[in-house]
């Protein structure tokens, strides 16, 4: 099922791409970026305002990491990669895909435990979410979504009473596609409770309750390189450049996400 599903979606992209004559370089104008789904909001800000300063358009396909990076070793055209795992950028890289040189961390993230905004629940430290009378927990699929991972990684260093949490509550673990998926399960169910990242919880913050902050968890990096045999190198090269600088810092901060440096550790 996990392969399937993003060879279909590659396919479908590689006919789009390849569909019709070769476009003229002035129809060129844009550049395709293959990013995680946590980073819809920012992206396409940052695009709008990328688009406006540049006349480059800014073509997103957003999903959960593992998916993307099946569709990029699939197909050719995609000229950027946001992955939300640096495991998931490592066999985009060990395929090739990688512009040399071009792979560096961007931004860090921490995870949420959240309810519905309808839910009363309340935690006092991490053992609590076991005695939660939620019905699932719903967290990317912990066997290829990063969030997933991260969340089943912090999960298993909980210890409550000698057992690891994770084994508390896999019972009642609902895997889904990607994180944003993950969050729609909490949106929709109020006995469902989740574990995303902040920057997710933020956007949907009237709807959602933080009910625990992970501050001792794994360590979250969103990781962005240039991809070969993209379509335009050049416009990717530029749009690479506005989401490392000041106006990606900016407007990456304010979506909630830790923008850092280039020698970020």
């Amino acid at each position: 099922m996990i392969r399937s599903r993003p060879l279909l979606i590659a396919a479908l992209l590689a006919a789009a791409l390849a569909g019709g004559c070769r476009p003229e370089p002035e129809r060129r104008a844009e550049v395709l970026v293959f990013a995680a789904a946590s980073l819809r909001e920012a992206l396409q800000e940052l695009g709008a305002s990328f688009h406006q300063e540049t006349g480059v358009r800014v073509v997103f396909n957003f999903a959960g990491s593992n998916d993307l990076a099946h569709q990029i070793m699939a197909t050719r055209g995609p000229d950027l990669f946001l992955s939300a795992s640096q495991a998931w950028m490592d066999t985009v890289q060990r395929a090739g895909r990688v512009v040399e040189g071009t792979r560096r961390d961007l931004l860090s993230n921490t995870l949420v435990v959240v309810a519905n905004a309808r839910d009363t629940s309340t935690m006092d430290g991490p053992c609590a979410l076991a005695r939660l009378p939620f019905r699932n927990l719903a967290i990317g699929d912990p066997e290829a979504v990063p969030a997933g991972t991260y969340a089943r990684e912090w999960l298993w260093s909980v210890a409550c009473d000698e057992m690891p949490l994770w084994e508390l509550v896999q019972a009642r673990v609902a895997p889904a596609p990607d994180v944003r998926a993950a969050l729609g399960l909490v949106l929709a169910d109020p006995r469902v409770i989740g574990i995303v990242y902040k920057t997710d919880q933020r956007t949907f913050a009237g709807r959602t309750r933080v009910l625990h902050e992970v501050r001792r968890g794994p360590r979250i990096r969103f990781v962005v390189a240039r991809l070969a045999e993209g379509r335009a190198p050049e416009n990717a090269a530029r749009f690479y450049d506005y989401l490392a600088g000041p106006r990606g810092a900016e407007v990456f901060r304010r979506h909630g996400f830790d923008p850092l440096s280039p020698a970020a550790p």
